[in-house]
C-alpha cells in the first residue's frame, strides 16, 4: 500500500472489566506500535492502585479513561466510548486484543486508508479476530434475520487496498465516529452481554443505509491466556445463560439465525 494513513485521526476502544493483566499488555502493545493512536479505555470492574497509577499516566499524555459503575456492562461501555471520541474515526477494540505487532498497524492503516477513500455511506471498516471468516449479508424479512457469507467476488479498491461490501463482521471495526450517538447508531446502555448485541448493532447499520467493508489481510489475535480476577468467568458465563435476546427483540426480530444454522428465538 503506497497510501499513507495518517492514524492520528483514530481513536481506538478498550472496554475492560476484571482483567488487569489482559489490560496491561493491550495498551503497552498500542503504545509501542501505534503511539499516535488515542486510547478511550472505558473500565467498569474495580480499580487499584497500579491501575490508577497507569490511567494518570495515560491522562496526562491525552488519552480518555472513564471509570463507569461496577459491572454497567458492554452496551454502557460501548456508548460512553463513543461518546468521548473527538476523532474521526473509532477503533473497536477490546483488552485481550494483542496489539504488539508491526501487522495489527499495517492492519489499522488499510482500514484507514479505506474509509478515507471509499465512497459515501461505507461507514465502517473490519478485518478478522484470530483470522476467522465472519464477514456476511443480513437478510431481513418478516421478523426473521438470516446470516449469509459473502462470496468475495465483486472486490472494491480505495487508495489501493482491497475491500469487499458486506454488513456483518466480527467487532474488530473502524467506524466513522460521526454516525455514532444519540438518534443516530447506539449500542443498548441496559444490555450487559449475551442479549443479541452484536447482530443487533448491524442491523441498526443495515437500517440506517450504512455500508461495511471487510478488508482482507486485517486481523489481530487475542493474547496468550493470563490469570483474572475469579469473579470474571462467572459474569461471563452470563452470555450463554440469557434465554432470549432482548437487543434483537426491540428490533422486532424473533428469529436470528446464524451462518451455523443455529436459530435464536427472542
Amino acid at each position: 500500500m503506497n497510501y499513507q494513513a495518517d492514524l492520528s485521526k483514530v481513536s481506538i476502544l478498550l472496554k475492560t472489566f476484571l482483567r488487569d493483566n489482559y489490560l496491561y499488555e493491550a495498551v503497552a502493545g498500542i503504545e509501542r506500535v501505534m503511539p499516535e493512536v488515542q486510547m478511550i479505555i472505558c473500565d467498569d470492574g474495580e480499580q487499584n492502585l497500579k491501575k490508577l497509577e497507569l490511567y494518570r499516566r495515560l491522562e496526562a499524555l491525552g488519552h480518555v479513561i472513564i471509570l463507569l459503575v461496577f459491572d454497567s456492562g458492554f452496551g454502557k461501555k460501548s456508548n460512553e466510548g463513543a461518546a468521548a471520541c473527538k476523532r474521526p474515526y473509532l477503533l473497536i477494540g477490546s483488552d485481550d486484543f494483542d496489539f504488539n505487532h508491526a501487522y495489527v498497524r499495517q492492519g489499522v492503516e488499510k482500514l484507514v486508508a479505506v474509509l478515507d477513500g471509499a465512497p459515501p455511506m461505507v461507514d465502517v471498516a473490519s478485518g478478522r479476530v484470530n483470522g476467522y471468516p465472519y464477514e456476511g449479508w443480513l437478510d431481513e424479512k418478516d421478523g426473521r434475520v438470516v446470516e449469509r457469507y459473502i462470496k468475495f467476488n465483486q472486490p472494491k479498491h480505495a487508495n489501493g487496498v482491497e475491500y469487499h461490501l458486506c454488513n456483518l463482521t466480527v467487532n474488530y471495526s473502524l467506524i466513522r465516529s460521526n454516525i455514532l450517538g444519540p438518534g443516530k447508531i447506539q449500542w443498548d446502555d441496559d444490555i450487559k452481554i449475551g442479549g443479541g448485541e452484536h447482530g443487533a448493532q448491524f442491523i441498526k447499520l443495515q437500517r440506517a443505509g450504512h455500508l461495511v467493508a471487510y478488508v482482507p489481510g486485517v486481523n489481530i489475535k487475542e493474547q496468550e491466556p493470563k490469570p483474572t480476577d475469579p469473579r470474571y468467568a462467572i459474569f461471563r458465563m452470563r452470555a450463554g445463560q440469557q434465554p432470549d435476546r432482548p437487543a434483537l427483540k426491540r428490533l422486532g426480530v424473533n428469529e436470528y439465525v446464524l451462518f451455523s444454522g443455529g436459530v435464536e428465538k427472542t
